[in-house]
């Protein structure tokens, strides 16, 4: 097992008193199989009391209510992480052959299961003409083999820059200006496996601060692709790597839209600046 404390601060400033607002928070690291959480605390400048629910996806979201005015508002969510080291990278003796992979992937019924993640969104739809012929998924290849290369490639052709796009950038601009931050490479990885029907998800989450990696700094995100007889298996294109022990999972969904760190609704609207902070050390 793999220790870790998290430690996640935004701070929003308004140029005007707001007098009521709500806020949706998707920052805490999601318990599981590989994952264990505990000693969570929350707090917020304000002293108010927050509230959970489960998304559609059934990440939990921490809710917030300010009902008085206020120009500043902290919020900060700290925990412990235990991450397995056993179980991350997928089991190889488990794979299937292409044919195998095929009849799964093009089962009806497993289409329907998977519709969330094999249907292009706004934000992942990929011509055809735009993709380089390259970068075809060829279906006689396993498809763990293909996600390698493609997370490989995606990494190649990307510059990793920040301040240069928007969460509403889409994967066919990326395509024509590649150059972004993670949740970009992310995009663009989703895009060219949804245009071939692979099922495939937005991974948002913490990285390990203490090794080497780009993007480690704030949230991070990376992609997970469904490998028969693999399952959900993560590759993150940033950093030209699969998603292993110090990646730290918050949420998926099938684009950045369905897992924001920070949603929030204002009365009256004005405008504002948000800082985040994120700390994650191995113990």
């Amino acid at each position: 097992m793999t220790n870790y404390d998290i430690r996640y601060e935004a701070e929003n400033t308004y140029r005007l008193p707001v007098n009521e607002a709500l806020f949706a928070f998707m920052v805490l690291p999601a318990p599981g199989d590989t994952q264990l959480v505990n000693q969570v605390q929350i707090e917020n400048s304000r002293n108010q009391p927050t509230f959970s629910s489960r998304n559609a996806f059934g990440f939990e979201v921490i809710f917030l209510r300010v009902a008085e005015p206020f120009t500043r508002l902290q919020f900060i969510m700290r925990c412990a992480v235990r991450r397995s080291t056993q179980r991350v990278l997928p089991d190889l003796s488990r794979s299937k052959s292409p044919q195998e992979e095929q009849k799964l992937l093009t089962d009806e019924r497993f289409l329907v299961e998977h519709y969330w993640y094999v249907q292009p969104t706004p934000l992942t739809t990929l011509p055809g003409s735009s993709i380089p012929d390259a970068w075809a998924y060829r279906y006689d290849r396993p498809l763990l083999e293909y996600a390698q290369f493609l997370t490989q490639e995606v990494y190649t052709r990307m510059t990793y820059q920040a301040a240069v796009t928007t969460t509403y950038t889409r994967a066919d601009e990326l395509l024509a200006n590649p150059r972004g931050v993670c949740q970009d490479y992310s995009h663009l990885m989703l895009g060219v496996l949804r245009h071939y029907r692979v099922p495939c998800r937005y991974v948002s989450g913490y990285l390990n601060q203490g090794k080497q990696f780009v993007g480690a700094t704030q949230l991070h995100a990376w992609v997970e692709v469904f490998v028969p007889g693999l399952g959900w298996t993560g590759f993150d294109p940033t950093n030209n790597l699969l998603a292993d022990q110090h990646h730290l999972k918050i949420a998926h969904g099938r684009d950045y839209t369905d897992c924001p760190p920070l949603r929030g609704h204002i009365n009256p609207g004005g405008l504002n600046t948000t800082e985040h902070v994120v700390r994650v050390v191995e113990q």
